[in-house]
């Protein structure tokens, strides 16, 4: 039976405080080193689309290359994973994806634990991205991406990007560990409020930004991918390459209306979040606060930046007059002058998809 978004009743009914950020209302938590059957989960959406890439090779986004594997099943490699495939020298990479079905995740805490791949040529990657169409002039997104060719014996720092989309620019920041991302799982988090993103890794703060923070609600996307570009992720692999997700969690203020606090000094009523810190590993288990997979509403109030509704999902179908498809108008490719595809993460391609994405 696929888990269920759901609402816990007394414990954590209030919010969840993250240290040094305050009280969120809403909690998200999946343990991917205990769950299967992701392509039946029905709080994700796995991509099934291809992406045509004009200057680059182009990317097939499929359920085969989403994989669950808990520790019940194997102890190798044990959690989510997401592979690229060996490329063959012709077609489309196959690449992997998978988004949340909510889209009203608004500022909070975002956490990830990933074990990255050793294969070079290929870019893995945490982010939230906002709902809708994404151009050059809307775009908000806040990522962790993983560059696998910078994972290398050789290198003396190991580098991970920290990325910034706000509104018409974007920017992209390195920060140097001390680890290879594929030796094991860390955890790559950030901390996101009005004016400011605070990035952690296994829980040490290592930056914060103050430029180009977004400002509207949205989801969360995992992927691993490569279209062979060589200013980038300067693939493809030649060989199958394992990124793996141990979990994903997630404490933020939410744009849908929420059940009321009903006592926020009764016990439990107001759940501390604690702070991973080193590596994760299934003999050391991380701690949840949910019944995992469940969402946890709280009574808390609706967000007070963005009170207004949001996307339902999937959107109600006026026909886009642009090609992009989602956003708070809810528009739909089908039948439209291009094209009927739409991917999970509200991207829009020209050629067929899964239904499931064919808003």
């Amino acid at each position: 039976m696929s888990p269920k978004w759901s609402s816990l009743l007394g414990k954590c009914e209030c919010g969840y405080s993250v240290k040094g950020q305050g009280t969120y209302s809403d909690a998200f938590e999946a343990d991917f080193f205990h769950q299967d059957g992701i392509a039946n989960d029905e709080n994700w959406e796995v991509s099934r689309y291809e992406q045509l890439n004009k200057d680059s090779i182009s990317m097939q986004y499929s359920l085969d290359n989403v994989i669950s594997n808990p520790v019940s099943r194997s102890p190798d490699n044990p959690g989510l994973q997401l592979f690229v495939r060996g490329y063959t020298g012709s077609g489309a990479v196959r690449t992997a994806e998978l988004a949340t079905k909510r889209v009203d995740m608004h500022y909070g805490s975002y956490r990830a634990a990933i074990k990255s791949t050793a294969v070079s040529g290929t870019c893995g990657a945490m982010f939230w991205m906002r709902d809708g169409p994404q151009d050059d002039k809307n775009k908000q997104e806040i990522d962790f991406e993983i560059l696998s060719y910078e994972d290398t014996d050789a290198s003396p720092q190991r580098k991970i990007h920290a990325v910034l989309h706000g509104g018409s620019d974007g920017g992209e920041n390195i920060l140097n560990v001390p680890f290879r991302p594929s030796d094991g799982y860390h955890e790559y988090r950030f901390d996101w409020s009005p004016g400011k993103v605070s990035f952690y890794v296994d829980g040490q703060l290592v930056q914060e930004r103050t430029d180009r923070v977004p400002t509207v609600p949205g989801r969360i996307i995992l992927n691993h991918w490569s279209h062979g570009q060589y200013y980038w992720e300067k693939g493809p692999p030649e060989k199958d390459a394992l990124m793996t997700v141990a979990y994903v969690k997630a404490y933020f203020n939410t744009t849908t209306p929420a059940r009321r606090c009903i006592d926020p000094e009764a016990k439990d009523a107001i759940c501390e979040v604690p702070d991973q810190l080193g590596p994760v590993s299934p003999q050391t288990p991380t701690t949840f606060l949910t019944n995992v997979n469940l969402i946890s509403g709280n009574g808390g109030s609706v967000d007070p930046v963005n009170p207004g509704p949001v996307s339902t999902y999937p959107p109600p179908g006026k026909i886009s007059p642009d090609n992009k498809c989602g956003g708070n108008e809810g528009f739909t490719c089908l039948n439209g002058p291009a094209g009927d595809c739409c991917s999970g993460a509200g991207y829009w391609y020209v050629r067929k998809c899964s239904p499931i994405f064919q808003y």
